[in-house]
């Protein structure tokens, strides 16, 4: 009879298990961004994802925003003006259409 798979730990490569891990961690993630121009409860997507790369694959945490907006529990925003941004930025920004989603604010 075959193991499961060791479920890995934070750090180690993805480590995110669930839809309550995943919203937790980004919730820890924005908490702990700089506090800018955006307000409380939003960071720029970019720099969430760099702080989740070790706990979630890209796959994940593209599709744990997108529950999350279905949810109503976060709002994402386009940014502004996408031709300013760097190449890295808007790679790691959430792209859908043609739209850039750079910000994400929790809702509730």
């Amino acid at each position: 009879m075959a193991s499961p798979p060791p479920t890995t730990g934070a750090g180690s490569g993805s480590a995110v298990t669930s839809p309550a891990e995943f919203d937790q961690a980004l919730r820890e993630a924005t908490a702990s961004m700089p506090r800018h121009v955006f307000g409380p409860q939003t960071a720029p997507i970019p720099d969430l994802r760099r702080a989740l790369r070790a706990r979630a694959t890209r796959e994940e945490f593209d599709r744990g925003l997108r529950r999350l907006r279905e949810e109503r529990s976060v709002g994402l925003a386009p940014h502004a003006h996408p031709e300013g941004l760097r190449p890295h930025e808007v790679a790691d920004a959430l792209s859908e259409g043609g739209a850039v989603l750079y910000l994400l604010r929790w809702l509730k």
